[in-house]
């Protein structure tokens, strides 16, 4: 399966240069354009896989996660959360569901917490990042984490997943 850095013809990393991919997606989007070349469904393909993961290489998870698919690691899904981790987030998800209730303060609560959960996750990333060859169960830890405080910034502002 073809992950974003052998697209764009990147060596894998987590650190990016933004310039280079941008100038790789426009350079892509030209050869592919249809008033330049017609339409072809390699193209329109090609074009489609552009945009993709030139929106997943502009997230960290999508760094992330572009990173271990190229490092052959499968199991992403696989659940390799803490159980201190999930204790904490469930514990952040009583504060949400008070604030949905009603209640103010746990909002405030749960604001700061998930604020300050993110500053962890940021930490922690900047820290792997560091690393040319960062453990990949410690990548997979923070990807999971990272859509775990996803789901529940999105339940904390209301936004209801399909």
């Amino acid at each position: 399966m073809q992950n974003a850095f052998d697209f764009f013809g990147l060596t894998p990393s987590l650190s990016l240069d933004a310039k280079e991919i941008r100038k790789r997606y426009i350079e892509i989007q030209r050869q592919a354009h249809p008033d330049l070349i017609g339409v072809d469904n390699i193209e329109i393909n090609s074009v489609e896989l552009a945009n993709r993961y030139y929106e997943e290489l502009h997230t960290p998870r999508g760094v992330v996660k572009s990173y271990l698919m190229a490092m052959n690691v499968s199991d992403l899904n696989q659940n390799r959360l803490p159980k201190d981790f999930l204790f904490e987030m469930m514990g952040l998800n009583d504060e949400i569901d008070e604030k949905h209730s009603g209640n103010a303060a746990a909002g405030e609560k749960a604001e700061g917490l998930l604020d300050r959960a993110d500053l962890e996750l940021t930490g922690a990333l900047n820290l792997l990042k560091e690393n040319p060859s960062p453990d990949l169960d410690e990548l997979v830890e923070w990807y999971q984490k990272s859509k775990y405080l996803d789901r529940l910034r999105k339940n904390f502002l209301g936004i209801e997943e399909i």
